[in-house]
C-alpha cells in the first residue's frame, strides 16, 4: 500500500511589512547563534518558503490579532 505522492507546500503570503519583520527575526536568531551566511540567506529573502518563515510569520500574525 502507497501513502500517495507527497503534498506540496502552499505559497507563504503575508504582507511586506510582516515577511519583512519575519525574516530579521530569523536572520537575528541565526546571527545569534554563529550562523552569519544563513542569516544573510534569510535578510536577503532567499528563504521566504522555510519552515522558520513559516514558524515566525504564524508567530508574528498570533502577536498581531491579541
Amino acid at each position: 500500500m502507497t501513502a500517495g505522492a507527497i503534498k506540496p507546500t502552499p505559497v507563504l503570503e503575508a504582507p511586506a511589512d510582516l515577511m519583512a519583520a519575519a525574516r530579521a527575526n530569523c536572520a537575528a536568531r541565526l546571527l545569534a547563534r554563529g550562523s552569519a551566511d544563513e542569516a544573510d540567506a534569510f535578510a536577503r529573502g532567499e528563504r521566504d518558503q522555510s519552515w522558520a518563515m513559516r514558524h515566525e510569520v504564524a508567530k508574528l500574525r498570533a502577536e498581531q490579532a491579541r
